[in-house]
Parts: structure tokens; sequence; C-alpha cells
């Protein structure tokens, strides 16, 4: 009804009492005043949890003593019982403000300070309005009807807070100042009411013993609580649907909190007074929520009536569930009903068949919340217990329904989860997998990504389990068909390992069904790292040897080494297979693999040298027995072989497991080996052996005897002779540019230690071998010449240089000229670095003037384009040499000296053509005085000579433009 204006307590004339207003009752209600001013203050400002305490406990302290303070007497003035009113309004105001105010987070205490003042507000007003009337008071002298209606209400108010809050002492104070209150009520209907005022009092008075009930049941008193159901009874009949509701909603409380604790009898007691009230009430005036709590009511009701387990009782729960059944329609509740119905059924007449259909139309009617999923996952378990072939049947409809579509992928994941794990207790057939595989396919489509990692691994680990037992068993093609459902894309964040183990179990299924060309392709699906791990690459090696490929044999092996360092067993296993199958160029491989992959030392199983020696032997002796692209690979495994001793293994204590006579071994017939086969053999293996024996110097102890060290360095010299001249004849016929110069800067190095211990072996050697030695030395200068012009090191020539001097072989440097004049060196490097060369070979050889000509002609030619100054400088040296050759038997040649003039004359003649007048004039200078020396009475100076004074006059007018 609409709320109306509520008479103030002062606006109701009030007979005159015959009490005597007494001192101390003033005195207290001054101090409830106070307290309330300090309340009202305090309040909004008490948030942190010590300053709520210190409130709370105050507040507690004047609750108790209120609660015995009496009402006041009628007498009492206006204005006092107008302020002690208005103070308790204002504070409960202020609190139900705060409390619609609280904000997140703040402590839970503050919310029963709140509480606490409420009711300390309440007990304020009840004090200022409420009096007690007598059993033979006249009407007139009876409290006003808006004041016992506006008291009941907040009494109502203030109660269903406490007992909300678990404050049964508080609810317990509340419903006592209300059962003055309800006695006024019903004395007030007993008079003449206006319709309106007495449907007011009847609802306040159904709520109170609505409120008394739930209360009583808190306490656990539950003769009172029916006691006050009973005595309420007689308003209940004719209650408004928000009373109805509210009572209906204490009772539905009282039932469930009877189901929880298994005492079903009671609670289909108070489920069915619930169901009354809340029926009794015309369906279309409920709200939404009424109805809603008429059907939990209603499922409450039947589920403690299937808990009392008696035919009478389930006889009544089929009878509620078809009702609610013909009310709403076959709605996701009503079928759950009927699931509870039958699981209530004895075992031997479960209706395995209902339970099944059932659970489909739920399916069906799916209404996408967790809720509801979760318990189409318990009853597809139930189901499965019951029957695994239909509740196979019901997952594979979840994953084919819309669900798998509704975005919640975490629902799919988990359907698929219960499908494999139902799938894991059935018997294996290939209809079965092939019928997983398209549930499972259907599933892809529908999805946007693959699952989670963790959904990925169970899934996969469940699948697992099945691959093993169906390959232990021997049935291959059922453990390709499960391998194959966990290779699906859906699963793929399962990790590359897991994925890699697949495709591995897939390629052993083959292997045992004798499919190679099954297991190659399975293989060449697989990821590249996938492909390359070790114990791939093994399965393949086996199914290389069934299928007798050498190809992919070798291949294998070489991937199998590169992880053999520290653990051979995968090498050692292949050789077994190799042998198993007699297949012996498989087993060499391996073999090789093993000898090149694995790390020996003193544990190792097989003595290293030993083992070398064998090889070596039988290399050696299978080059002499082949042609062909084999000899050669043959002859590549005799220098592979050598290299193996480089790896120098150790015993723990650092020791070396070669002893000198084994490096000895070694070296020698490294050494012999590439003298032996130098000419008929490529290069490139006879230097790989000649780095060998370099490479085995090195592992030799530092306190070897004289002589032998002596030996050691006259063979490491001869094999870095080698090794340069080979890395030379390498690099003149490398196209690529980059390996080119890396052969140049090897060969300099080799160069270098040689000169190195050159210096050290010279001074022991005898005559014979330090001309050789020296011999070699000055063919090595001329390699680092080379070497050093193709690598642009133009600074370092003057090094190479002055050890050429000290060898003093003439036909190093004439190698050295013709290198540099082919050498594209800057004008100024040539020019000192000719004029070095010929100086030595003059000063080496009895070179005639007509010899020196020519040197001094080549010089000129290369140098006059690159660099003038140089150029001019040969001139000026062929000057000197026609001067003082001119009155010898041997003059500077006509011919040469003609050259030479006429060159430069004509080089004077191209700068004045180029106004470059001062170097014109440098030229003709040069030109004429090399011409005073020809041998032809003085005719080449004569026609030099205009042409001299022609660049004197121009050089002349020159200066005079500039001074003007």
């Amino acid at each position: 009804m609409p709320p109306r204006d509520l008479p103030r307590p002062w606006d109701s004339p009030r007979p005159t009492s015959r009490n005597i207003p007494r001192p101390e009752s003033a005195g207290k209600t001054t101090q409830l005043k106070a307290f309330a001013d300090n309340l009202l203050k305090r309040l909004p400002e008490a948030r942190d949890p010590p300053a709520i305490d210190t409130l709370h406990e105050e507040l507690m302290k004047k609750l108790n003593n209120t609660h015995g303070f009496p009402n006041l007497p009628r007498g009492k003035s206006r204005s006092q019982r107008n302020e002690l009113d208005r103070k308790g309004t204002d504070l409960w105001n202020l609190c139900m403000r705060l409390r619609r105010d609280e904000m997140p987070g703040e402590p839970p205490t503050r919310k029963r300070l709140l509480l606490r003042g409420r009711v300390f507000a309440f007990l304020m007003i009840d004090i200022a309005r409420f009096w007690k009337v007598a059993e033979d008071a006249r009407p007139e002298d009876w409290m006003p009807l808006a004041d016992v209606v506006h008291l009941m209400r907040l009494a109502l108010k203030a109660g269903k807070m406490c007992l909300d809050d678990c404050g049964a002492k508080f609810a317990n104070m509340v419903f006592l100042k209300a059962s003055n209150y309800s006695d006024l009520l019903g004395r007030l209907t007993q008079t003449m009411l206006e319709p309106d005022d007495l449907a007011e009092c009847k609802r306040l008075e159904s709520e109170y013993y609505i409120l008394r009930t739930a209360m009583c049941w808190k306490e656990g008193n539950l003769n009172v609580a029916d006691f006050m159901h009973d005595k309420g009874q007689p308003t209940i009949q004719t209650l408004d649907p928000s009373s109805a509701e509210l009572l209906t909603e204490v009772l539905f409380e009282i039932g469930k909190d009877f189901s929880k604790k298994g005492d079903f009898k009671m609670a289909v007691k108070w489920l069915e007074r619930a169901y009354d009230i809340i029926n009794s009430q015309e369906l279309d005036r409920l709200p939404r929520d009424a109805l809603e709590l008429r059907l939990s009511v209603c499922q409450a009701h039947i589920h403690a009536l299937l808990g009392m387990n008696t035919p009478e009782a389930s006889q009544k729960a089929h009878v509620l569930v078809s009702y609610v059944e013909q009310e709403v329609g076959e709605q996701p509740v009503v079928l759950l009903l009927r699931l509870e119905l039958l699981q209530k059924a004895p075992a031997e007449v479960f209706d395995v068949e209902a339970y099944a259909d059932i659970l489909k139309h739920m399916v069906q009617r799916f209404n996408f919340s967790e809720a509801h999923f979760k318990l189409l996952i318990h009853h597809a378990r139930k189901l499965h217990d019951k029957s695994p072939s239909m509740a196979l049947r019901m997952v594979n409809g979840m994953l084919k329904s819309n669900i798998v579509s509704s975005g919640r992928d975490e629902w799919v994941e988990r359907l698929v989860l219960l499908r494999l794990w139902m799938e894991e207790s059935q018997r294996d057939s290939e209809l079965a997998i092939d019928e997983l595989m398209n549930v499972l396919r259907g599933v892809e489509e529908n999805l946007t990504q693959p699952f989670g990692a963790s959904a990925a691994v169970a899934a996969l680990t469940i699948m697992w389990k099945k691959i093993e037992v169906n390959y232990n068993q021997g049935h291959f093609q059922l453990a390709e068909g499960w391998c194959r459902i966990a290779l699906q894309s859906i699963f793929e964040n399962g990790g590359p390992a897991n994925r890699s183990r697949l495709c591995r179990k897939l390629i052993l299924c083959a292997l045992n069904r004798n499919n190679t060309e099954g297991a190659r392709q399975i293989f060449h699906e697989m990821p590249g790292s996938a492909r390359n791990e070790t114990m791939t690459r093994y399965l393949m090696y086996k199914v290389a040897l069934q299928s007798g490929d050498h190809d992919l044999a070798a291949d294998c092996l070489e991937r199998i080494g590169a992880g053999a360092a520290q653990d051979p067993n995968f090498l050692y296993a292949c050789v077994l297979d190799a042998q198993r199958a007699r297949d012996k160029i498989c087993a060499g491989q391996a073999m090789k693999q093993l000898l090149e992959r694995h790390e020996f030392n003193e544990d190792s199983p097989i003595h290293l040298p030993a083992l070398l020696r064998s090889n070596i032997r039988i290399a050696v002796a299978a080059v002499e027995g082949e042609k062909g692209s084999a000899r050669n690979a043959c002859i590549e495994d005799v220098a592979g072989l050598f290299e193996q001793v480089q790896r120098d293994p150790k015993d723990k204590e650092g020791n070396r497991l070669f002893t000198v006579k084994e490096l000895d071994w070694f070296c020698q017939n490294a050494y012999n080996l590439g003298l032996k086969n130098s000419s008929n053999w490529d290069l490139y293996p006879v230097l790989r052996l000649f780095a060998s024996c370099l490479e085995i110097f090195n592992h030799y102890p530092s306190d070897l005897p004289t002589d032998s060290m002596v030996d050691l360095r006259f063979r490491t010299m001869f094999s870095h002779f080698v090794m340069a001249a080979g890395k030379i004849s390498i690099a003149r016929t490398e196209d690529n540019t980059a390996k080119q110069l890396q052969c140049y800067l090897d060969a300099r190095k080799h160069v270098k230690a040689y000169d190195c211990l050159f210096q050290v072996q010279a001074t022991a050697a005898d005559a014979l071998t330090k001309k050789d030695l020296n011999i070699k030395l000055a063919a090595l200068l001329v390699f680092d010449f080379e070497a050093a012009l193709a690598l642009k090191d133009y600074d370092g020539l003057g090094e190479i240089l002055q050890l050429a001097r000290s060898c003093k072989d003439v036909r190093s440097w004439k190698a050295i000229g013709d290198l540099a004049l082919g050498g594209k060196l800057p004008g100024d490097k040539l020019y000192s670095t000719l004029g070095i060369v010929v100086n030595e070979i003059w000063e080496l050889e009895s070179m005639k003037c007509d010899k020196l000509a020519k040197y001094t002609r080549c010089m000129f030619q290369a140098v006059r384009l690159l660099d003038a100054e140089s150029g001019q400088k040969v001139i000026l040296q062929a000057i000197g040499v026609a001067k003082s050759a001119k009155e010898t038997p041997n003059p500077y040649p006509t011919e040469e000296l003609e050259w030479l003039a006429t060159t430069a004359f004509n080089q004077a003649v191209d700068c004045y053509n180029e106004r470059r007048y001062e170097e014109c004039h440098t030229w003709a200078d040069l030109a004429t005085n090399l011409a005073h020396y020809a041998s032809d009475g003085g005719a080449l100076e004569r026609q030099c000579n205009p042409f001299l004074q022609k660049g004197y006059i121009a050089i002349e007018r020159k200066l005079d433009q500039l001074y003007l």
C-alpha cells in the first residue's frame, strides 16, 4: 500500500497521566541525546579498525544500559519527546546512508557498528513514542495507530537485519519490543479501522510472526518456531505477495537447512509449508523473483521427498515433477528433477535408456551457463558407470553441438578430455578410432585456436597410454591410429617434444609393419628440428638398413654422430644393427662416425691409437684397390683418420693417452704418405696430411732428446714449405675471392713459421743443408711477396725484401720483380720496390748496360702513368747511367735511350697541350738531357731544344699574366 504521512507523537491527543516524572528519567534522556550526538559526529569518520573498535565498545555499553531504560511517561513535555525522537530518526537515517555508501575494502567491523547504531536509534525512538496501555484503558487512552505502525515497521527492519547478521541477542531485544506493538495491533484491529489500516496491521503482524519463526529456528527452538508459525497462521492466509514471498523465503531456508543435515522428514514439513504459502498467491501477481523462489522451493521439496527414500514420498515426488513439467514445460530444471527420480530407482530396475534420453534433451536445451555445463559433465560420468557406450554417444553429441562454437574453449577442452577418459576403458578397434577421429576433426573445424598447454598435455598423456598398450601387444595398426589422433592440430600446444615422440612411434609402427615408404613419409612430414633429433635419425637409420638405402644411412649416421661426443650408445647400436643386416658399408660408416665423434678417454673401452692405426691401414689398402670416386673417398678417409690424432685425449691426471712412439708412427706415416703421393693424389688431401703432421708435432712433450727434436724441426719445416706452396697453388686457381685471400693468408703464416724455424736450425746445420734451407726460404719469400700483393699489405713488402737480401738468390729477385710489375702497386711503392730489385740483381750478377737499360725501360713504363714524379726519377737514373757509360766499351744502348727520351718528350708535349707548363718544362728538360748522351751527333737533342724554349716562353707568359 502507498505510504502515508505518519503523525508525530506529539500530534496525537494524550490523556493526562497520573504518573509523576522521575528526576533520574530526565537525566538518562539527556545522556541518550548526548550519546546520539556523539554517534552522529563520529560515525562518518570511524573507518579505520582502531576507531571502529573504540566506538563499537562504547555503543555496546550504551545498548546494554538502554535496553532496560523505561519509556518516557505520557506526561513528558512535547519538546523532550520531539528532541529524543528526532535524534533517533537522524541516527537511523545516517546509519542507512552510510551503509549504502559503504566503500569496497572497508573493515567488516564497520558493518556491525552501523547495525548496532540502527538498533540504538530504534530504541531511542521506542523510548520517545511508546507507552504501556492498560488492559482496561479506554480506546481514547491507547497509543495512536500511526505511532504503533511506525514502531512496528522499524522493529521489523531492525530485527531482520539482526537475524541476517546473526545477532541473536539484539534480535531478541528488538522482537521483545515488537511483541508489545503486536499486542496493540491486535487490539486495534478489533476497533473500527479503515480497510487499508486493517490490511496494514495484519501485514505487519504476519511479518512479525514470520521473523519470530526464523529467529526461533536460528536459536534451535523448533517447538517455539512451530508455535510462532501456527500463531501467525490466521493472518498468513491473507498475506499480500511481498509478505508471502518473505515468509516463503524464511521457511525455504529452514527446510534447506534440514536437508543439509539429512533430516529429510523435517525438511519436507517446512518445505511443504513454504510451498503452500507461495502457492496460495495468484501467480500473475507474483514478481519474477517470487516465481523463481516458488520453483526453487518445489525443487528442494522434491529433493527432500526423494531423500526420505520411501515409496509414498517417491510417489509424491513423481506427482510434483509431473505438475512442474505441465506448468513450465521440458525445461532444464524439470529434466534435472527427472534425473533425480531415475537415480533413486533401484539398480536392478534402473532405466539407462531413459536416463540417456533425458541427458540428450538437456544437451539440446543447454543454456550456456557454467552450472549447466558442470551438471552435464557430472551426469555423463554417472551414465558412463552404467552404460559406457551410451555415455560415449552423449559426449559425442555434446562435441557436435553448439557448445563447441560457443567461444568457451575451456568447456571444449574438458569435454574432449572426458571423451578420451571414457575411451581409455574401452576395447580398441579401428572403427572406434575412426569415430573418435571424425569427432575431433569436427571440433577442430569449429575452434579458432588449439587447446591450451595444460589441456593438450593431459589429453596426450591419456592417449599415450593407449598407444603404449597397443604397441606392446603388437597391435601396430591401432597404435598408429592413436598416434594420428594425438597429432591433430588441436593438441599442438602439447609441445614439440611430445609431437616428436608421437612421430617416432609412428615410424616404429611402420617399421614393424615393414612399411618403409610410410616411415619415410612420416619422417618428411616432421618439423626440421624433430627430424634432426638423434632418436629420430636412429630410427631412420633402421629404415635405411631395411630398404638398403646407403645414402640415407650415411646422412643419419652423420646426424647421430653429432650427438655422440659423450654418449656413443646410438653409434654402438648403429654398428650392431648394420652387422645384423650384414651391411659392411654401413657398419664401416658407423665405426668411422664413432671414431670421429666420440670423446675417448682412459675409461673408454677402445684404445684410440690402436683403433686409428687399424683404420688407417685399412683405408690405405682401400686406396690401392679402388678407382674413380671410390678411390677419392678412400683418400679423404685416410686424411681424416690422421686428423683424429689432433684430438689429443688425456686421462684424469692430464697425461696424454698417445705415447711418443705412437706420435712418431702417426707423424712419420702422415709425412711419408704426403711425400709419396704428392704427384698422384689431389692437392687437398696431401695438404691435409702435412697439416696433420704439423698438428702432431704440437703434441710432443717439450723434453725430447736433442736429436729427436732436430729431426722433428726439419720435418716440420718441410711441412710448412709444402703447405705454403700448396696454399699459393690453390689461391692462384680459386675463383672465390674470400677463399683465395684466406689461402694467401694461410700461406704467409706458413712462410713465417718456416722462417722462425730457419733462424733456429740454420746455426746448427751443415753447409749443404743450410744451402737447401736457404733456397727453400728464398722460394717461400717469393710466395710471401705474391700473397702480400694479393692481400694489399704494401707496408709488409719492405720486410719481405729485407729477408730476400739475406738469401742472395737472384732467381727469387727476378721473380719478385716480375710480381711487382704485374701487381698493381701504387706508383711510389712500385718505384721503390723495383729500385731495390734492380739494385739487388745488379749486385748479384754481372749485369751489362744493355740489360740494365731494359730493366730501366720496364720501370719507367710501369711507373710513369701511375706517378709522374717517380717516372721523372727513373729518367734521372737513366741519365746518370748513360753519362757514366758513355766513355766505356758498353755505352747505353741507343735504341733504349732514344725510346726513353722520345717517351719523355711526348710526355712534355701532352703536358703542354694540357697547359701544365711547369711539368711540361720538367719533362722537356729531362728528355733534352737524356738525348744529349745519344750517339747520333746531337740530332735528338736538337729536336728537343726548340720545344724546351717554347716551354720557357709559355711559363714566362703565364707568370706575366699572374703579376698583371
